[in-house]
């Protein structure tokens, strides 16, 4: 597949992430462009309950480590700017979009669901000398526990 133009990989991603809340029976606002912090408002039915997410999309997330038949599966990188990984709220999740190479009709997209705290711990050291844009690089297996996990969001949503 192609490669998209970077707002294009962003919205893609900002629109899964919604047709996701709404498939599970919740309400998912995209505010307007612009609005720092927030890409998705996400809320139940009644509006008691509201978390905000933040969305960082790739077309290709996985990277590899080695070569020939050595090559194997490393970590996974996602766009992170420094200012996005310096929020943490107990009412503001990541997720972090994989288009997996775009090619939906193999694979769908996977959505690793991260807590705020999470993302600042594991990039507070770094973050201060950073310019505009950095990148989150996490291992594999320490991502794995929140792979198309929407349970953190759900119970939230659910109050």
């Amino acid at each position: 597949m192609p490669k998209i133009n970077s707002k294009l990989t962003g919205t893609a991603g900002e629109h899964y992430v919604a047709y996701k809340f709404s498939c599970m029976g919740y309400v998912a606002a995209i505010p307007r462009e612009g609005v720092p912090t927030v890409d998705i408002l996400a809320c139940n039915t009644d509006a008691s309950n509201v978390v905000s997410i933040q969305v960082k999309t790739t077309d290709w997330a996985m990277r590899t480590q080695g070569r020939g038949k050595n090559k194997k599966p490393f970590q996974l990188q996602f766009p992170l700017g420094h200012k996005a990984a310096s929020h943490k709220s107990d009412n503001l999740i990541f997720t972090f979009v994989d288009l997996n190479g775009l090619d939906w009709e193999e694979k769908a997209p996977d959505v690793y669901i991260v807590p705020s705290e999470y993302v600042f711990n594991h990039c507070k050291d770094w973050i201060k000398g950073a310019k505009k844009m950095v990148r989150f690089h996490v291992q594999i297996s320490e991502m794995e526990q929140f792979k198309n996990n929407w349970e953190p969001i759900v119970s939230v949503l659910r109050g």
